[in-house]
């Protein structure tokens, strides 16, 4: 008979997983669902601990360090100081005939947000085909719709990746370094994160954008999620490639380590704080052949979702998108969502 190792602590983790409760397991009210997401709400907001970012900056001054005429719409390229030394890149994107509506669009991993904005890395305008192009330049195509979009250099990615890491490859991240050096101070990359964007709804009401949506898509759908359940000002969100379980995507298998919030699972599920929302308008994509975010666990997200916003009074609020598809935006259902 063979010796078997009784050492390893496979199940321990798998068991883990068994403390989670939702916290809507009894909600069958309106009242209660609204009141339940209150405080998965505040609890996010504890366990992100964006007001622990220490030395943030309270004014906001901005510096246009470029201007740059395209077809129907213009790209200014801004610098504004997010804390003490720190410094945020963020392109914005103005049609000559534009709305009141702002978006923030936040890429995925890539190399960087200038893949969202069809320019390369030399800053020549073209088509960007890196990593199948999953991101369908989507904050291009939002700004041709009319919107104004704020499209920030997530910290870690492109060009606010730390300097060690500016020689290796271009599609390389930071994350690993920042995700566990932020960790020791109380907060952590996704808190960051969230934290630009806020400071970009700051910039696109100083442009004029009175109603505020953000859409993202990976780990940018991460932030848009929980950006828009901590900033009351973001009235729709389209989360794109992120909604699903932890336990059948982070839990599964390899992700950056910018996907793991300590304590998160206290506060809820992947599919917790995006009920909360409720009665925002929400759009969830997710593509039948995504492999880091399995379409069951999405398919799981969407009804859990769907059922809270049922309660709430405000299903029409809430649209689940599964498409053909695999780690991607799906463009025209995000054009239609926006332009509503």
């Amino acid at each position: 008979m063979k010796n078997k190792n009784n050492f390893t602590a496979d199940g321990y983790f798998s068991s883990l997983y068994e403390i989670y409760r939702s916290p809507y397991e009894n909600v069958q009210t309106a009242d209660g669902a609204i009141k339940t997401g209150q405080e998965i709400k505040q609890k996010l907001s504890g366990i992100l601990a964006v007001e622990k970012i220490p030395f943030k900056t309270r004014g906001l001054v901005i510096e246009e360090l470029k201007s740059e005429k395209r077809k129907n719409y213009t790209v200014r390229t801004l610098k504004t100081e997010i804390c003490d030394g720190l410094f945020m890149l963020c392109y914005l994107l103005e049609p000559e005939r534009k709305t009141d509506s702002g978006i923030v669009a936040f890429c995925g991993h890539g190399y960087g947000c200038r893949q969202i904005i069809r320019q390369s890395k030399r800053g020549k305008y073209r088509r960007i085909n890196f990593f199948d192009n999953y991101q369908k330049n989507f904050a291009e195509a939002l700004a041709l719709s009319g919107h104004t979009v704020i499209v920030p250099e997530p910290l870690g990615f492109g060009q606010a990746k730390l300097k060690k890491d500016m020689k290796i490859p271009f599609y390389s991240s930071s994350c690993d370094t920042l995700s566990h050096h932020a960790l020791l101070y109380g907060f952590s990359v996704a808190s960051l994160r969230v934290y630009q964007v806020m400071r970009c709804i700051d910039i696109l009401e100083l442009y004029g954008a009175r109603h505020i949506g953000c859409m993202g898509i990976s780990g940018g759908g991460l932030v848009t999620l929980y950006a828009s359940c901590l900033d009351e000002r973001i009235e729709k969100s389209c989360v794109c490639g992120y909604i699903n379980t932890f336990k059948t995507s982070v839990l599964s298998m390899w992700h950056c380590p910018d996907n793991y919030i300590p304590g998160i699972l206290e506060a809820g599920e992947m599919y917790d704080f995006a009920a909360a929302l409720s009665p925002k308008k929400l759009m969830m994509q997710f593509g039948n052949r995504d492999k880091l975010f399995p379409v069951e666990g999405s398919r799981l997200a969407a009804e859990k979702i769907r059922n809270i916003y049922k309660i709430t009074g405000h299903e029409n609020n809430f649209t689940p998108v599964e498409f053909d598809g695999k780690h991607e935006v799906f463009l025209p259902a995000a054009l239609e969502f926006f332009n509503k």
